[in-house]
Protein backbone atom coordinates (compact mmCIF):
# COMPACT_ATOMS: atom_id res chain seq x y z
CA UNK A 1 0.00 0.00 0.00
CA UNK A 2 1.27 3.51 -0.83
CA UNK A 3 2.52 5.65 2.03
CA UNK A 4 -0.01 8.37 1.24
CA UNK A 5 -3.74 8.21 0.75
CA UNK A 6 -5.69 11.02 -0.89
CA UNK A 7 -9.42 11.62 -0.50
CA UNK A 8 -11.63 11.27 -3.55
CA UNK A 9 -13.67 14.19 -2.23
CA UNK A 10 -12.96 16.51 0.69
CA UNK A 11 -15.13 19.31 2.06
CA UNK A 12 -14.04 21.04 5.25
CA UNK A 13 -16.08 24.05 6.30
CA UNK A 14 -14.14 27.07 7.51
CA UNK A 15 -16.08 26.88 10.80
CA UNK A 16 -14.57 23.47 11.62
CA UNK A 17 -12.09 23.71 14.50
CA UNK A 18 -9.88 20.73 15.26
CA UNK A 19 -9.60 21.90 18.86
CA UNK A 20 -13.39 21.51 19.32
CA UNK A 21 -13.87 17.89 18.23
CA UNK A 22 -15.34 16.96 21.62
CA UNK A 23 -18.30 19.14 20.59
CA UNK A 24 -18.76 17.33 17.25
CA UNK A 25 -20.23 13.99 16.17
CA UNK A 26 -18.38 11.86 13.63
CA UNK A 27 -19.95 9.12 11.52
CA UNK A 28 -17.98 6.78 9.25
CA UNK A 29 -19.04 4.27 6.63
CA UNK A 30 -16.58 1.48 5.74
CA UNK A 31 -16.48 -1.21 3.11
CA UNK A 32 -13.64 -2.97 1.34
CA UNK A 33 -13.78 -0.52 -1.59
CA UNK A 34 -13.38 2.65 0.47
CA UNK A 35 -14.67 4.75 3.33
CA UNK A 36 -16.45 8.04 3.90
CA UNK A 37 -17.03 10.10 7.01
CA UNK A 38 -18.92 13.16 8.12
CA UNK A 39 -18.45 15.52 11.05
CA UNK A 40 -21.55 17.17 12.47
CA UNK A 41 -21.76 20.26 14.68
CA UNK A 42 -24.84 19.74 16.93
CA UNK A 43 -24.96 23.31 18.24
CA UNK A 44 -25.31 24.61 14.69
CA UNK A 45 -27.22 21.57 13.37
CA UNK A 46 -24.73 21.49 10.52
CA UNK A 47 -22.46 19.03 8.75
CA UNK A 48 -19.06 20.72 8.58
CA UNK A 49 -16.86 17.95 7.09
CA UNK A 50 -17.39 15.31 4.42
CA UNK A 51 -14.54 13.16 3.11
CA UNK A 52 -14.57 10.07 0.95
CA UNK A 53 -11.73 7.70 0.06
CA UNK A 54 -11.95 5.21 -2.78
CA UNK A 55 -9.47 2.37 -3.30
CA UNK A 56 -8.15 1.30 -6.70
CA UNK A 57 -8.11 -2.29 -5.47
CA UNK A 58 -10.44 -4.03 -3.07
CA UNK A 59 -8.89 -4.15 0.40
CA UNK A 60 -8.90 -6.85 3.04
CA UNK A 61 -10.08 -6.15 6.60
CA UNK A 62 -6.45 -6.51 7.73
CA UNK A 63 -5.56 -3.49 5.56
CA UNK A 64 -7.78 -1.11 7.50
CA UNK A 65 -5.48 -0.34 10.45
CA UNK A 66 -2.92 1.00 7.97
CA UNK A 67 -5.61 2.91 6.05
CA UNK A 68 -6.63 4.68 9.26
CA UNK A 69 -3.01 5.48 10.08
CA UNK A 70 -2.44 6.97 6.62
CA UNK A 71 -5.50 9.21 6.93
CA UNK A 72 -4.27 10.24 10.37
CA UNK A 73 -0.88 11.23 8.93
CA UNK A 74 -2.53 13.95 6.82
CA UNK A 75 -5.35 14.84 9.25
CA UNK A 76 -4.30 14.65 12.91
CA UNK A 77 -7.85 15.59 13.97
CA UNK A 78 -9.13 12.39 12.32
CA UNK A 79 -8.52 10.40 15.53
CA UNK A 80 -9.24 13.14 18.05
CA UNK A 81 -11.93 12.43 20.69
CA UNK A 82 -15.47 13.23 19.49
CA UNK A 83 -18.68 13.69 21.45
CA UNK A 84 -20.07 10.61 19.68
CA UNK A 85 -18.65 8.35 17.01
CA UNK A 86 -20.57 5.97 14.74
CA UNK A 87 -18.88 3.36 12.57
CA UNK A 88 -21.05 1.67 9.93
CA UNK A 89 -19.37 -1.48 8.64
CA UNK A 90 -20.69 -2.76 5.34
CA UNK A 91 -20.61 -6.41 4.27
CA UNK A 92 -23.14 -9.04 3.21
CA UNK A 93 -22.53 -11.39 6.17
CA UNK A 94 -25.61 -10.47 8.18
CA UNK A 95 -29.00 -11.90 9.08
CA UNK A 96 -32.13 -10.16 10.42
CA UNK A 97 -34.08 -11.94 13.15
CA UNK A 98 -37.42 -10.78 14.67
CA UNK A 99 -36.76 -9.85 18.31
CA UNK A 100 -39.41 -12.25 19.72
CA UNK A 101 -37.46 -15.12 18.11
CA UNK A 102 -33.98 -13.82 18.92
CA UNK A 103 -31.73 -15.31 21.59
CA UNK A 104 -28.31 -13.69 21.78
CA UNK A 105 -26.83 -16.94 23.10
CA UNK A 106 -27.56 -18.51 19.70
CA UNK A 107 -26.30 -15.69 17.50
CA UNK A 108 -23.66 -17.92 15.91
CA UNK A 109 -26.36 -20.38 14.83
CA UNK A 110 -28.36 -17.68 13.04
CA UNK A 111 -25.36 -16.72 10.93
CA UNK A 112 -24.43 -20.34 10.32
CA UNK A 113 -27.71 -20.93 8.49
CA UNK A 114 -26.91 -18.35 5.83
CA UNK A 115 -23.19 -17.58 5.80
CA UNK A 116 -19.90 -19.47 5.90
CA UNK A 117 -17.63 -19.12 8.92
CA UNK A 118 -15.35 -16.07 8.73
CA UNK A 119 -11.92 -16.32 10.31
CA UNK A 120 -10.63 -13.41 12.39
CA UNK A 121 -14.15 -12.05 12.77
CA UNK A 122 -16.39 -11.67 15.80
CA UNK A 123 -20.15 -12.29 15.80
CA UNK A 124 -22.11 -9.30 17.07
CA UNK A 125 -25.64 -7.96 16.76
CA UNK A 126 -27.52 -4.66 16.64
CA UNK A 127 -31.02 -4.12 17.96
CA UNK A 128 -33.27 -2.22 15.56
CA UNK A 129 -35.68 -0.51 17.90
CA UNK A 130 -38.04 0.84 15.25
CA UNK A 131 -38.44 -2.44 13.42
CA UNK A 132 -38.39 -4.90 16.31
CA UNK A 133 -35.54 -7.00 14.96
CA UNK A 134 -31.94 -7.94 15.62
CA UNK A 135 -29.23 -7.74 12.96
CA UNK A 136 -26.58 -10.44 13.53
CA UNK A 137 -23.33 -10.12 11.57
CA UNK A 138 -19.64 -10.86 11.24
CA UNK A 139 -17.42 -7.92 12.18
CA UNK A 140 -13.70 -8.12 11.27
CA UNK A 141 -11.50 -8.04 14.37
CA UNK A 142 -8.86 -5.74 12.80
CA UNK A 143 -11.52 -3.12 12.01
CA UNK A 144 -13.23 -3.34 15.41
CA UNK A 145 -9.94 -3.16 17.32
CA UNK A 146 -8.59 -0.19 15.34
CA UNK A 147 -11.85 1.75 15.64
CA UNK A 148 -11.89 1.23 19.41
CA UNK A 149 -8.21 2.20 19.64
CA UNK A 150 -8.87 5.55 17.94
CA UNK A 151 -12.37 6.17 19.32
CA UNK A 152 -13.02 4.27 22.59
CA UNK A 153 -16.60 5.61 22.72
CA UNK A 154 -17.41 4.34 19.20
CA UNK A 155 -20.79 2.80 18.43
CA UNK A 156 -20.14 0.15 15.78
CA UNK A 157 -23.11 -0.92 13.64
CA UNK A 158 -23.76 -2.97 10.57
CA UNK A 159 -24.44 -0.64 7.65
CA UNK A 160 -27.84 -2.22 6.97
CA UNK A 161 -28.89 -1.48 10.56
CA UNK A 162 -28.32 2.23 9.99
CA UNK A 163 -29.93 2.07 6.54
CA UNK A 164 -33.16 0.46 7.74
CA UNK A 165 -33.46 2.62 10.85
CA UNK A 166 -32.70 5.80 8.85
CA UNK A 167 -35.46 4.98 6.36
CA UNK A 168 -37.89 4.22 9.17
CA UNK A 169 -37.24 7.55 10.89
CA UNK A 170 -36.96 9.68 7.74
CA UNK A 171 -40.24 8.38 6.27
CA UNK A 172 -42.16 8.04 9.52
CA UNK A 173 -45.91 8.31 8.79
CA UNK A 174 -45.08 8.93 5.11
CA UNK A 175 -44.39 5.36 4.02
CA UNK A 176 -46.72 3.71 1.53
CA UNK A 177 -46.88 0.18 0.17
CA UNK A 178 -45.70 1.23 -3.30
CA UNK A 179 -42.29 2.51 -2.13
CA UNK A 180 -39.23 0.32 -2.68
CA UNK A 181 -35.76 1.46 -1.59
CA UNK A 182 -32.60 0.47 -3.44
CA UNK A 183 -29.19 1.33 -1.98
CA UNK A 184 -26.47 0.74 -4.58
CA UNK A 185 -22.83 -0.08 -3.81
CA UNK A 186 -19.81 -1.04 -5.92
CA UNK A 187 -20.64 -4.73 -6.33
CA UNK A 188 -23.88 -5.21 -4.44
CA UNK A 189 -27.11 -3.47 -3.52
CA UNK A 190 -29.63 -3.51 -0.69
CA UNK A 191 -33.38 -3.67 -1.26
CA UNK A 192 -35.67 -2.58 1.57
CA UNK A 193 -39.47 -2.69 1.52
CA UNK A 194 -42.02 -1.62 4.13
CA UNK A 195 -45.62 -2.79 4.14
CA UNK A 196 -48.19 -1.24 6.43
CA UNK A 197 -45.43 0.99 7.84
CA UNK A 198 -43.55 -2.09 9.04
CA UNK A 199 -40.36 -3.62 7.69
CA UNK A 200 -41.45 -6.41 5.35
CA UNK A 201 -38.36 -7.23 3.31
CA UNK A 202 -34.62 -6.47 3.40
CA UNK A 203 -31.90 -8.26 1.47
CA UNK A 204 -28.52 -7.72 -0.17
CA UNK A 205 -27.57 -8.91 -3.66
CA UNK A 206 -24.15 -9.35 -5.27
CA UNK A 207 -23.98 -8.56 -8.98
CA UNK A 208 -21.34 -8.66 -11.71
CA UNK A 209 -23.17 -7.13 -14.68
CA UNK A 210 -25.94 -4.61 -15.15
CA UNK A 211 -28.11 -7.49 -16.39
CA UNK A 212 -27.61 -9.28 -13.05
CA UNK A 213 -28.55 -6.03 -11.37
CA UNK A 214 -31.84 -5.74 -13.28
CA UNK A 215 -32.67 -9.44 -12.89
CA UNK A 216 -32.43 -9.41 -9.09
CA UNK A 217 -34.43 -6.20 -8.82
CA UNK A 218 -37.26 -7.45 -11.03
CA UNK A 219 -37.29 -10.86 -9.35
CA UNK A 220 -37.76 -9.28 -5.93
CA UNK A 221 -40.51 -7.02 -7.24
CA UNK A 222 -42.31 -10.09 -8.62
CA UNK A 223 -41.86 -11.86 -5.28
CA UNK A 224 -43.33 -8.85 -3.46
CA UNK A 225 -46.18 -8.50 -6.01
CA UNK A 226 -45.07 -4.98 -6.91
CA UNK A 227 -46.20 -3.76 -10.32
CA UNK A 228 -43.43 -1.95 -12.30
CA UNK A 229 -46.12 0.48 -13.51
CA UNK A 230 -47.12 1.46 -9.97
CA UNK A 231 -44.10 1.01 -7.70
CA UNK A 232 -42.02 4.06 -6.77
CA UNK A 233 -38.35 3.08 -6.67
CA UNK A 234 -36.23 5.38 -4.53
CA UNK A 235 -32.50 5.19 -5.24
CA UNK A 236 -29.67 5.99 -2.89
CA UNK A 237 -25.99 5.19 -2.67
CA UNK A 238 -23.47 4.92 -5.48
CA UNK A 239 -25.69 5.64 -8.49
CA UNK A 240 -26.81 8.62 -10.54
CA UNK A 241 -28.33 9.29 -13.96
CA UNK A 242 -24.96 8.86 -15.69
CA UNK A 243 -24.55 5.33 -14.36
CA UNK A 244 -25.02 2.57 -16.94
CA UNK A 245 -27.49 0.85 -14.63
CA UNK A 246 -29.84 3.83 -14.41
CA UNK A 247 -31.38 3.66 -17.93
CA UNK A 248 -31.81 -0.09 -17.49
CA UNK A 249 -33.83 0.51 -14.33
CA UNK A 250 -35.87 3.22 -16.07
CA UNK A 251 -36.54 0.86 -18.96
CA UNK A 252 -38.54 -1.43 -16.70
CA UNK A 253 -39.87 0.82 -13.93
CA UNK A 254 -41.99 3.87 -14.59
CA UNK A 255 -41.45 5.83 -11.36
CA UNK A 256 -37.77 6.16 -10.40
CA UNK A 257 -36.50 8.92 -8.11
CA UNK A 258 -33.49 9.66 -5.94
CA UNK A 259 -34.22 9.67 -2.25
CA UNK A 260 -34.78 13.22 -0.96
CA UNK A 261 -32.33 14.77 1.47
CA UNK A 262 -33.17 15.37 5.10
CA UNK A 263 -34.20 19.04 5.30
CA UNK A 264 -33.91 18.88 9.09
CA UNK A 265 -30.13 19.20 8.83
CA UNK A 266 -27.96 22.02 7.53
CA UNK A 267 -24.94 21.38 5.34
CA UNK A 268 -21.83 23.42 4.68
CA UNK A 269 -22.15 25.51 1.53
CA UNK A 270 -19.13 23.57 0.23
CA UNK A 271 -21.44 20.56 -0.06
CA UNK A 272 -24.00 22.30 -2.27
CA UNK A 273 -22.93 20.21 -5.26
CA UNK A 274 -22.83 16.94 -3.35
CA UNK A 275 -25.51 14.47 -4.43
CA UNK A 276 -26.94 13.88 -0.98
CA UNK A 277 -28.56 10.57 -1.93
CA UNK A 278 -25.05 9.10 -2.21
CA UNK A 279 -24.47 9.60 1.52
CA UNK A 280 -28.04 9.29 2.77
CA UNK A 281 -27.34 6.68 5.45
CA UNK A 282 -24.16 8.39 6.63
CA UNK A 283 -25.97 11.71 7.06
CA UNK A 284 -29.06 10.22 8.67
CA UNK A 285 -27.62 7.75 11.16
CA UNK A 286 -27.44 10.64 13.63
CA UNK A 287 -31.22 10.73 14.04
CA UNK A 288 -31.58 7.00 14.72
CA UNK A 289 -32.17 5.49 18.16
CA UNK A 290 -29.20 3.13 18.14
Amino acid sequence: MALRIQPHISYIDKSFKASHTRSYIMAMQINLHGLAFTIYHPDRNKFVVLQQYRFDEKKKPTDYPLVFDLILNDNPWFAYPYMDFYCLFQNNFNTLIPLPLFNKEHKNLYLGFNHPFQENHRIVFDELKNTGSANVYYLPNPVAEKVKEFWPNATILHYSTALIESLTVHFKNRMDDQMLFMDVHEENFDLVYFKGNRLFYANNFLFRTKEDFAYFLLSVMEQLSLNPEDVRLLLLGDIDKNDEKYPLIYQYIRHVDFIPENKGFHYSYLMDDVRRHRFFTLFNVLQCEL
